[in-house]
């Protein structure tokens, strides 16, 4: 299955609109695009939001990657 925004494999579920389906990333986007507009925010803002919160996103599934990794456990302390 394929990515409806950037068209690269997905791997893992799949984020599912009404209209589409999104790998975890453009998923991301979208969800960040979404909180950018619903709090009032005008399109530079709304992008603004969703680089952020992609981002925000990238480094907690990064931390988690190395959790498992290491072999800690789930909602272990590390910072």
């Amino acid at each position: 299955m394929r990515c409806d925004q950037c068209d690269r494999k997905i791997t893992g579920p799949p984020v599912k609109t009404a209209t589409r389906t999104l790998c975890r990333s453009c998923g991301d986007t979208l969800d960040g695009l979404t909180a950018g507009v619903l709090s009032g925010a005008d399109v530079g803002g709304a992008v603004a939001t969703a680089g952020w919160y992609s981002s925000l996103r990238e480094r907690r599934r990064e931390k988690q990657e190395q959790r498992r990794m290491s072999g800690e456990a789930p909602g272990g302390t590390g910072s």
